[in-house]
Formats: C-alpha cells, structure tokens, sequence
C-alpha cells in the first residue's frame, strides 16, 4: 500500500490521565504509520498534559499544544493551525482504536479515489465492561449528500467526527491548510455542524462497516452526565443550525435533520422531566413543534418509538 499521504489526527485533552495512555499506544500500535498526531491539552489540571509531552519526547508524530481551558472546539481550532497532512481525522483521548484502522480506510480511500472515509464504530460501557454495536451503516461509495444522510438517520455513521477521515485538498491555500472552525457557542453538537460545513466541496465518498473505532461511554463524561447544563442545552442551536445548512445545500435532507432534531429535543427533554427541571423544559418547548412533523414521518422510526415520544412531549410541556 501507498503510505506517501499523510494523515493528520486531532486529539483534544481534558483531564483523562486514566484514559489517555490507552488512546495514545492505539495510535502507536497503528499499522499505517505516516501520522501527525496533534495534541492539545486544554488546560487540564491533571496529568494529561505531562502524558502528551511524554508521547511527544517518545515519537516525533506528537506535535503538543497547551492552553488554557476554553473548551473542546477552541482545543480542536487552536490544533486545525498545526494541521499539515493530505488528510485529517479526530479521535477523544478517552476513546481507542483497532490497530489496523487507518491503514484500512485509507487504502479504501486510494482505491476509490474518495474524498472522505466513513467508517464502523462501537460503544464500550465503562461501568458494566458491556459492548454495544447498535451500527447498521451500509458499506460501498456515495456522493457528499449521500453521507451527510448516513450521518443523520438513526443507528448509521452518526454526526460524530472521530469516525471520518476528510480531504485537506479543498481547504489548502498558498501551500497551507485553512480548515473551517467549529463554532464555540455549541458544546453540543458541535462535531455534526463542523462535519456538514466540512464535506460541501468533496465528491465521493467511501463507507466501511468494519468497527474500527472504540467509543468509551464514562459515567462522568461531558455528554453523559446525568444532569442538564447549559452546555448540554447548546445542543437545541446547533441542530437548528445542522437543518438550516442542511437545507441550504442538500434541501433534500432538511427532513432528516428535523427529525434528528426532534429526537434529540426528546431526549433531553425526558432528563428535564425527570430532574423537574423547569429551566431545562421552557428551552425545550418552543423548538418542538418545527420539528415534529419530520420526525413522525420518517420511516427509519417505529410506531413503538412514536407513541413513546409523543408521551414525552406531553411530560415536557406539563415540567
């Protein structure tokens, strides 16, 4: 195989010294070795930041940052500035990877000739040590709008970004590469807005069904913690966002990033209800009604779900 491209990863870190060595030896275990693994530490008060410079003293591939703590998309900016490789792809620092992994995307990406690679993942539960493959993506080639779908329907390639390796081709000027930032403001969905703006310009894309990703479910984590926050309720804007983008360039997906939308309203308004959290539900409500439509028609939706979500709605507008 060809390993003349480079490709480039980003890893934001935040206090996950218990995790972090797992991820980083996944990355050295790695049989496509033509890396650049950026890492930036973003102000962890831990041990991570020493971990990074570690790796980065072991293996020239480690290129480190630290700042101060701003959040996981301003950690990912600051790292698109160190970006030099023919292609980019993300990984969490509590998270790991097959070890042949990206010599198999990107030999399916050669051999199609493709823009971006969407690949298989899995759940691992830290608490119980369960593995959940909940996956049911379609493997072959399709066209930009065609994995922006797979990104949005239910049980696919999901909106996640650690999954995907992307093309710096389009974003390269003057000999540099100029990626598009994610947005500060969604702390919530942040990866699936950055990821629609992302693939407007590419042409092919390339699926696998191989679960080469390992995706750690934490108790403590930023996204499942058992508690709304403001941060999580930035979730409600950026998929507003996702559907007015989606609209603007691929009109046939608005559907299906409504009803994503939907279910994601749905969700974290059951948690409202169940903490009888008032604040949570008023920011809720309003966003329901644009998106229920889409939702209940979507085929990929059982009537068992639909009933469910409809009592839901009820409980939210009754918090």
């Amino acid at each position: 195989m060809n390993c003349k491209a480079k490709l480039s990863v980003i890893i934001p870190v935040y206090n996950v010294e218990g995790y972090l060595r797992r991820c980083l030896d996944s990355l050295l275990a790695q049989s496509y070795p033509n890396l650049e693994i950026i890492l930036c530490d973003d102000g962890s008060t831990d041990s991570s930041g020493a971990i990074c410079d570690e790796y980065a003293a072991m293996d020239n591939r480690f290129v480190v940052i630290h700042q101060a703590n701003e959040g996981v998309c301003t950690a990912r900016n600051a790292a698109f500035k160190k970006v030099s490789g023919d292609f980019l792809t993300f990984v969490d620092a509590d998270d790991f990877l097959e070890a042949d992994a990206y010599e198999k995307v990107m030999a399916a990406m050669e051999d199609c000739g493709a823009d971006a690679c969407f690949f298989g993942w899995r759940r691992l539960y830290e608490n119980s040590g369960s593995v959940e493959d909940t996956f049911k993506g379609q493997s072959g080639t399709g066209t930009a709008e065609e994995a922006v779908r797979q990104a949005l329907i239910f049980d696919g390639y999901a909106g996640h970004i650690w999954n995907k390796v992307f093309s710096t081709a389009y974003w390269r000027e003057n000999g540099s590469v100029n990626l598009p930032e994610m947005n500060p403001a969604f702390a919530v969905g942040e990866d699936c807005e950055w990821l629609v703006r992302m693939m407007r310009p590419y042409q092919k894309v390339v699926f696998l069904t191989d679960r080469l990703y390992n995706y750690l479910v934490r108790q403590n984590s930023a996204v499942n913690i058992q508690k709304l926050t403001n941060a999580r309720l930035t979730e409600i804007p950026a998929r507003e966002k996702i559907a007015e983008e989606v609209t603007e360039t691929w009109p046939g997906l608005e559907a299906a990033a409504r009803a994503k939308a939907y279910s994601r309203l749905i969700q974290n308004g059951k948690l409202a209800f169940r903490l009888r959290d008032k604040h949570a539900a008023a920011q809720i409500r309003p966003y329901l009604a644009r998106n229920r439509r889409s939702y209940f028609r979507s085929d990929e939706i059982n009537i068992k779900q639909k009933i469910k979500a409809v009592l839901i709605e009820a409980l939210i507008r009754f918090t």
